[in-house]
Formats: C-alpha cells, sequence, structure tokens
C-alpha cells in the first residue's frame, strides 16, 4: 500500500475517531444532566466521562493524527528523504525522532489549528462539564 492511500484511509480513520468520541461524550453528558438529582449516579458518570477523555479520546486521537501527519508528509518525499525517517511506530512514541522527521518534513508542529480545537480544546471543555458535574455532586453529598 503506498503512502498516499495510507494517507487518506488513517485520515478517514481520524475522521470517524473524532465523531465516535464526540457523539459518546454527548450522549453521556445528557444522561449526566438527566442525572442532576442523583448524585452518587453522577459522580460515578463524571469519573467514567473523563475516563474515556483521557485513557481513549485523547490517546487515540493523538496518535491517529500523527500517522496521519507521518503518511501525509513521507508522500511528499522522495526516497533519499524517506530513507532519513524512523519508522511510524517510532514517529508516535518517541518525540526526539518525531522532531527530527518534522524537520526533514518542514514541520515546526503538529498541533495545527483544527487539531487543537478538535483534539485539545474539545476534550479539555468536556472534561470541564464533567468536573463542574463531580464538584456538584461532591458539594451536594457532603451537605
Amino acid at each position: 500500500m503506498d503512502d498516499d492511500l495510507r494517507w487518506e484511509v488513517n485520515e478517514s480513520l481520524l475522521q470517524s475517531y473524532r465523531s465516535i468520541f464526540i457523539s459518546c461524550e454527548s450522549f453521556l453528558l445528557a444522561v449526566g444532566a438527566l442525572l442532576y438529582d442523583q448524585m452518587l449516579l453522577l459522580g460515578f458518570m463524571s469519573v467514567i466521562g473523563l475516563l474515556i477523555i483521557w485513557l481513549f479520546w485523547y490517546p487515540v486521537v493523538r496518535s491517529r493524527h500523527l500517522i496521519v501527519d507521518y503518511y501525509k508528509f513521507r508522500a511528499t518525499l522522495n526516497d533519499d528523504g524517506a530513507s532519513q525517517l524512523c519508522t511510524l511506530e517510532q514517529y508516535v512514541h518517541r518525540r526526539n525522532l518525531r522532531r527530527k522527521a518534522n524537520q526533514v518534513f518542514g514541520l515546526r508542529t503538529n498541533w495545527r489549528s483544527t487539531r487543537l480545537k478538535m483534539d485539545l480544546w474539545l476534550p479539555i471543555v468536556f472534561s470541564l462539564m464533567w468536573l463542574t458535574f463531580f464538584v456538584g455532586a461532591l458539594g451536594i453529598l457532603s451537605t
């Protein structure tokens, strides 16, 4: 499979993962709002919502957007440039090698505007909503 096709497949997966996580968190928040008078259950739902964001959503989407970058920019290189790159696994998991590869790609960062909004700020906003529910549940339970 060539890099262009790998890029397209992984870009599609990235968009699908984003949609799945946004839908899941939106649904869970709606359920949480309906449970606002059942504080113990709301506290539990808040923990579940936060775990989904930071153990699943963020790491999965972050690694997928790194994979997209790897194939997208590797496809633009000639054979000599591509031979200077680390493996995909190293690119995703080793920051120092990713920085070197990004220099070859001409990238300063993997965080572009849309990614900052969709892959960082949106999980933070969902987390703040869950934390608000959790603090509210703790406040009412402690009184």
